[in-house]
């Protein structure tokens, strides 16, 4: 981290904060210098930077896993040889931020409001190091960090999701070639990628809202996910297991396999019975919830069943329609998964 101003961190506040500072004799103007960063702190996992770009903007950026980076920038080049050059800089989880910049003691400031930078994003690793993904102009999809062997960054569970799904869409606006076998066959792929976003996402979120700070209840997810002969086994295990491996007991649950984050109940289950959300209370409709669990079954239907699935819906056949595995079929899948994860993953930043 960066922090020349002396922030103290612990007193930081996430929702809503003002830092102002006067710049003397500093080299914010050396034109030797393309990038300068000025500020880079953290708290929890969100990330402040303050920084001068080659254009001589000066940027404020804050960072989150849970929303696109908010930047707010003002070009300081006027200001050249200034003595004193004053900054202050705002953020808000309830609007926009802003940054400020004049003479210092001039009534004069100028300013600017934060606009969304979905291609750059500050991630805090394991190892409390501030990593950059992407830039202005760059946008990267997946990522990871190794270090030493281990694991000190990966994508967040809403990050891993919105890769998954624009691979999703490149198959289902390429889906109809005319060939009428390669398009059921991307379908099918299609709905088995769809789930595979699905348990990606509920998999990584469910385990983010505990380090979040979110209040779980371990006790009744051992009660539902583990039968009561081997429970007091296993969460003596888990308890072992996690200290041993720097983990929590709910991430050591969650890499046993545990709870099955493909299947409907399963997955409904542990984040009522883990955080209390009720699933039925998701701003969604009921249609949207009984087409996304017959998505889950399709896909369980096309990987494991010998048959052919071109029509998912054999076993109905002659009392219903044939639903064909097709392009219709892909863009509505799709579009069920994006409606109920979009109102999901807000409903689980609002515990």
């Amino acid at each position: 981290m960066l922090n020349p101003l002396n922030i103290p961190l612990e007193e930081l506040d996430e929702k809503k904060g003002t830092v102002k500072f006067t710049l003397s004799e500093s080299n914010i103007f050396d034109m030797t210098i393309p990038r300068l960063r000025i500020l880079e702190i953290c708290k929890n996992q969100t990330v402040y930077v303050l920084e001068r770009d080659s254009e001589f903007n000066l940027k404020f950026m804050q960072s989150h896993p849970s929303y696109d980076t908010k930047t707010a920038s003002v070009n300081i080049q006027d200001y050249d040889g200034s003595p004193h050059l004053f900054v202050s800089f705002t953020w808000s989880d309830e609007g926009q931020n802003a940054i400020y910049v004049g003479n210092y003691k001039e009534d004069t400031l100028r300013s600017s409001l934060s606009y969304d930078s979905p291609n750059v994003k500050f991630r805090v690793g394991k190892d409390g190091s501030i990593y950059q993904i992407g830039d202005e102009g760059v946008k990267v999809g997946a990522y990871k960090v190794v270090m030493g062997g281990q694991t000190v960054l990966e994508p967040s569970a809403i990050e891993l999701y919105s890769f998954q799904t624009e691979k999703i869409q490149v198959l289902v606006q390429n889906c109809k070639k005319g060939d009428f076998l390669f398009e059921s066959t991307i379908s099918q792929l299609v709905i088995v990628m769809l789930v595979t976003a699905f348990e990606a996402y509920t998999r990584t979120r469910f385990i983010e809202l505990e380090q979040e700070g979110k209040v779980l209840d371990i006790e009744r997810l051992y009660e539902r996910f583990v039968p009561e002969r081997y429970r007091a086994g296993f969460v003596d295990d888990a308890r072992d297991g996690a200290a041993k491996n720097g983990v929590s007991e709910l991430e050591y649950l969650v890499s046993k396999r545990t709870i099955n984050f493909q299947g409907w109940e399963p997955f409904k289950d542990a984040y009522n019975k883990g955080y209390g959300l009720r699933i039925g209370d998701i701003q969604v409709s009921n249609d949207v919830l009984i087409d996304l669990q017959q998505i889950l079954r399709w896909r369980h239907k096309i990987i494991h069943s010998k048959d052919d699935q071109t029509i998912l819906n054999q076993e109905e056949l002659p009392s219903k329609e044939p639903i064909f595995a097709n392009q219709a079929l892909a863009e509505q899948c799709s579009n069920t998964l994006k409606e109920f994860m979009d109102a999901f993953h807000q409903a689980t930043l609002k515990l």
